[in-house]
């Protein structure tokens, strides 16, 4: 189970083939001087019509991290993929509501 039980609007959780691309597109892209090189992290979740995913810090049963991708299938420079958030799961609910304006899914 997600620690996260419901996602926010636009967001939708990732399984199968598109967990897995997600989740490779990460780490290729992921250079050693990244501030979540070396962190454990799963791909949960991504935005529709955006590159953001929703990585779940596995050794931290509450901490998620909000990544952009950029799709250049490469080592990025140090500061990408770019970290959007990171924090608790609830701190992340409030955060997409301060910045986007969107609430709980009601799927």
């Amino acid at each position: 189970m997600s620690i996260l039980p419901r996602l926010p609007c636009g967001w939708k959780y990732a399984a199968g083939l598109k967990q897995q691309t997600l989740q490779n597109e990460y780490e290729t892209e992921l250079p050693q001087q990244h501030s979540l090189h070396g962190v454990d992290v799963a791909v949960i979740a991504y935005r529709e019509g955006n590159d953001d995913i929703l990585l779940r810090h596995t050794q931290e049963a509450d901490r998620v991290s909000v990544v952009h991708l950029t799709w250049t299938k490469r080592t990025e420079l140090a500061n990408f993929p770019r970290v959007e958030f990171t924090g608790s799961a609830d701190e992340f609910i409030r955060w997409e509501f301060d910045i986007y304006g969107v609430g709980l899914d009601d799927d």
